[in-house]
């Protein structure tokens, strides 16, 4: 079992049915991904993805509650990497090499931390551009 480090947009496909749900499951629950790492701001880019849906009408209030409760469930999961210098350092690299959005940037130097700490985990994102990177800094892939 490899554990991985899971974007964002993984873990939102984790929650709401998604063209790609079903396979962010089994690399859940199937195949080891849980538990795993994230970075300490996913759960604030959730939050905004969920007010957005709110906002939007795709999520009802009512389901609010349960909702909560799976996300509370997916970070206690879950190891929240914190930035240090080197991931703050690392971070600022990927912007002015990758071209990448801070965010973005921030989510591939954390799971560069995460493979530092456990070599085999790999990364889970939705996001073809950040899979890129990814590869291009030596970070395996979850099979999404």
């Amino acid at each position: 079992m490899k554990p991985a480090y899971w974007d964002t947009s993984a873990l939102l496909a984790m929650l709401f049915q998604e063209a790609r749900s079903s396979q962010v499951r089994h690399l859940a629950f199937q195949e080891g991904g849980l538990p795993g790492y994230t970075s300490f701001f996913t759960f604030i880019e959730m939050e905004s993805a969920i007010a957005r849906r709110l906002a939007e009408g795709s999520l009802a209030r009512g389901a609010l509650s349960k909702l909560r409760v799976e996300v509370r469930e997916l970070e206690g999961a879950l190891a929240l990497l914190w930035p240090d210098h080197e991931i703050l350092a690392d971070a600022r690299r990927h912007v002015a090499e990758l071209g990448l959005r801070p965010a973005d940037a921030l989510q591939l130097a954390s799971a560069r931390a995460a493979a530092d700490v456990e070599a085999r985990v790999r990364f889970a994102s939705l996001d073809e551009r950040l899979n890129e990177a990814a590869r291009a800094v030596g970070l395996g892939l979850a099979a999404l």
